[in-house]
């Protein structure tokens, strides 16, 4: 059936296409509507066959016959005009000489040999291989395997940072001298002798040369600062009586100090440290300016000045463990020879001019675990007793420690927040000022904490750590004074008369010696994460000196100011020099022991820079 109702169309389709070739528009039309109506007729026949509506298979089936018939008719036409070609050449005679001239094709006796069949690969790729990054895991192995070996590295560091701080703080319990202290590993030095280059170098230089070349500039160095220190004068803290401080507030005396604090002129500016400077302390020498900075990174930097030949020498220590900030510098009250010097690696050092040693005196505990550490924040002495450290730390411990024993000390816990410094009476050194991040200044009596304590059993830890007392409450706590944030800083002033307290609550307070508020000061004391916070400090000169009581203070403008009683809502003078001062001078310091002609200040920035105004 299909075979009759489509064979039927193929001599139409075969007219249709040659009318449409010919050119003839009408009978073009005319045709191919003709074929269109045949084709429909053919359609309708073999949708209404037998059996149903064709599937789809069947249709299938249909087209191929008809391909087939279509090959069939174009293999006998092509036949068929082969014939008729070859009949006429035979008429006109040359059949025979097309044969002749291009002669009958011979075919090679051997035949071609076979090209081998090319084997397809199994496994060949259908895709080129895509680019990934060796630094970013892409499967569930591999990301297993980096958490496994980003673990692994974490406790690895974590454990040569424990060893290594284990090996510094045991090596640092022993004496160390200047040559050791003036390295800048002196731990690597003491234990491998500094053979070990720390900075690469090119070829064909000569390593043992260098490394003799540093050798003998450091022993020369130490050598020059043992013998500066040993010429130094030994000079006492001066003391000062209550009724002083009367004598020298007088309009005539304050406007001759201001007068000579206005002719003090910016002298020298030095790189005394490598990293921002953390504590500073001037020394009361008489023939030179000598200040002592400690950094963030337990560094220990010297700065000698000659006014006269305006020449400057600078040394660099590194006393404390490496990366533990330097908190603290005081000179013994009786012996300004002895340097003691406090830090976040929970020890204190004294270095001895005389014989150029470094040694540890005190240790909060013996534990090498940073997170169990009590960090050393302050330091202070008394005239009246200058062997006894009085020190506090950031637990809110008090410390108590007799440089003439061997007793690790004790420990009394004042606050629950950190103590940001102590400071002794100088006119009653039973008595003492704290300042801690729990926003109060405290006065406390250490007698009544002594004989409170005496009922108590001292707590220890652990073995050979420092015993302290949990339980003091407010037992020996005269008076305490809250401010609206935190207080870094509270000190008697040189007549014991005054208090003055610095805050991160933008004022500067002034208090007397039984913590009622004298007067106050704003002050922007914000200071942020990279800045040392502010801690105001007093003057204190020699007894009439023709000095009134006067404190110093570091400025966000990059200036240092210098205040009064008298004047309390500006500084008498502040010191302000822009082209040469980049940077705040957070931590200042003025020389001690002094007279009104010798007078001088000094200031130290976040890049271990020291300015000195005399």
């Amino acid at each position: 059936m299909a075979d009759d109702s489509f064979s039927s169309l193929l001599p139409l389709i075969a007219e249709t296409t040659e009318k449409l070739s010919s050119g003839n528009t009408q009978e073009a039309s005319k045709a191919a509507k003709e074929l269109k109506l045949n084709i429909d007729k053919s359609y309708e026949r073999v949708k209404n066959v037998k059996g149903g509506n064709l599937t789809k298979n069947d249709q299938l089936l249909l087209i191929e016959q008809l391909t087939e018939i279509r090959k069939q008719k174009f293999e006998r036409q092509r036949l068929k005009n082969i014939e008729e070609n070859n009949k006429l050449l035979e008429e006109l005679g040359l059949g025979q000489a097309s044969t002749e001239v291009f002669g009958k094709r011979q075919r090679d006796e051997k035949p071609k040999e076979k090209p081998a069949k090319k084997v397809k690969k199994e496994n060949a790729p259908t895709e080129p291989p895509r680019r990934s990054s060796r630094r970013v895991p892409t499967t569930e192995e591999d990301k297993k395997a980096t958490r496994e070996q980003l673990e692994y590295d974490m406790e690895r560091e974590a454990r040569l940072k424990q060893q290594r701080r284990e090996l510094e703080f045991k090596t640092r319990e022993k004496d160390m001298s200047l040559l050791e202290l003036i390295k800048s590993d002196p731990v690597d030095y003491i234990i491998n002798g500094d053979r070990n280059p720390k900075v690469k170098k090119e070829e064909g230089d000569n390593d043992d040369d260098n490394d003799d070349n540093d050798e003998e500039t450091d022993a020369h160095d130490a050598e020059q600062l043992s013998a500066y220190l040993q010429s130094r004068a030994p000079v006492m803290r001066p003391t000062h009586i209550a009724d002083e401080e009367d004598n020298t507030n007088s309009d005539e005396t304050i406007d001759k100090f201001k007068e000579r604090m206005e002719s003090l002129q910016l002298r020298t500016i030095q790189s005394v440290t490598a990293n921002r400077i953390h504590s500073m302390q001037y020394h009361p020498d008489k023939e030179s300016e000598l200040v002592f900075a400690g950094d963030k990174y337990g560094q220990l930097g010297i700065l000698r000045y000659d006014t006269e030949e305006d020449t400057s020498q600078i040394w660099r220590l590194q006393p404390h463990a490496n990366k533990y900030a330097l908190s603290c510098i005081r000179f013994d009250v009786q012996n300004s020879r002895n340097a003691f010097t406090c830090s976040y690696d929970c020890s204190i050092r004294q270095l001895d001019f005389e014989s150029g040693i470094s040694s540890q005196v005190f240790r909060c505990n013996d534990s090498y675990d940073q997170e169990t550490n009590r960090l050393v924040t302050h330091l202070d002495m008394s005239n009246q007793c200058p062997n006894l450290l009085h020190i506090a730390d950031n637990g809110g411990g008090l410390s108590l420690k007799d440089t003439r024993t061997k007793d690790r000390g004790v420990r009394y816990i004042l606050s629950s927040h950190k103590l940001g410094s102590v400071s002794i009476n100088p006119a009653n050194h039973h008595e003492i000022c704290t300042a801690s991040n729990d926003r109060s200044v405290s006065i406390w009596d250490l007698r009544a904490v002594k004989d409170y304590t005496k009922k108590l059993k001292p707590v220890v830890e652990e073995k050979g750590d420092l015993p302290y007392y949990d339980e003091i409450e407010d037992k020996g706590l005269v008076k305490d004074f809250t401010l609206g944030k935190a207080v870094t800083s509270a000190y008697y002033s040189p007549t014991g008369n005054s208090i003055l307290s610095t805050s991160f609550d933008n004022t500067i307070r002034v208090f007397d010696n039984t913590l009622k508020q004298s007067y106050s000061i704003k002050h922007n004391n914000e200071t942020g994460r990279w800045l040392s916070v502010f801690r105001m400090q007093w003057i204190n000169p020699l007894p009439n000196a023709g000095i009134p009581i006067t404190f110093i203070s570091p400025s966000m403008k990059r200036s240092i100011e210098v205040w009064t009683k008298r004047d309390k809502s500006k500084p008498i003078v502040e010191y302000i020099d822009s082209n040469s001062i980049t940077a705040v001078p957070a931590v200042v310091s003025a020389k001690p022991a002094t007279d009104l002609d010798n007078i001088s200040i000094a200031g130290g920035n976040g890049s271990g820079k020291v300015i000195i105004y005399k």
